[in-house]
């Protein structure tokens, strides 16, 4: 049995929670901005019932209406937008350590297979920098970043990706921020397939 064979229920098992959450968090999303569009127009409702004297007696009843109705179901809204704002938060924790966990485990066996990373096999490169360097600096930003004292690997990793692939690399703009997910994201493992063919590329 090798580390991979060893490892691959774990692995399965958090690609599959990953995409799960992912989606769950899709829809909370969608149900944020729902509750947010709903909250805008009633908003406008009410700040646009005008009560202008050319409108007729059975309009400006209706404003009134409207009004009232806007003015009973803001704190409504308002108490679900942030109940979903909270849940978003939460399942993006959730997200950000488990893509730390599967991190963990690609970092790890690179370790005890190889004694470390720099015996370890380069693997493919993406944007330039080989798939073990951003496995074993990403793990250590996702295992840290909470200090948010990272070793110039660390920042020179993350510099480069920030460069190839926008600001969601960005360790000042993302401080105290685990970028586990993102990278998960980058390397294509929503798929145990893929992150197999990665880990072998590695000599896992």
């Amino acid at each position: 049995m090798t580390y991979l064979d060893d490892t691959e229920y774990a692995s399965r098992n958090l690609i599959e929670l990953i995409t799960h959450e992912e989606r769950e968090l899709g829809l909370l999303k969608d149900g944020l901005r729902t509750e947010e569009a709903k909250l805008r127009a009633n908003r406008w409702d009410f700040e646009t019932s005008d009560l202008n004297d050319d409108f007729s007696d059975a309009y400006v009843q209706a404003a009134f209406g409207r009004m009232a109705r806007a003015h009973q179901e803001a704190e409504k809204l308002k108490a679900q937008a942030t109940a979903l704002k909270v849940s978003i938060g939460a399942r993006q924790i959730a997200v950000q350590a488990m893509c730390g966990a599967l991190l963990q485990i690609a970092k790890q066996g690179m370790s005890i297979v190889h004694g470390g990373l720099g015996s370890a096999p380069s693997g493919r490169s993406v944007s330039g920098i080989a798939l073990k360097d951003i496995v074993w600096q990403a793990r250590n930003q996702a295992l840290h970043y909470e200090e948010g004292n990272f070793r110039r690997a660390v920042t020179d990793l993350f510099k480069q990706l920030e460069k190839s692939h926008g600001n969601e690399f960005s360790l000042t703009l993302h401080a105290n921020q685990s970028r586990a997910k993102q990278t998960i994201t980058l390397l294509g493992w929503n798929d145990y397939a893929l992150f197999r063919n990665d880990m072998m590329s590695l000599g896992l």
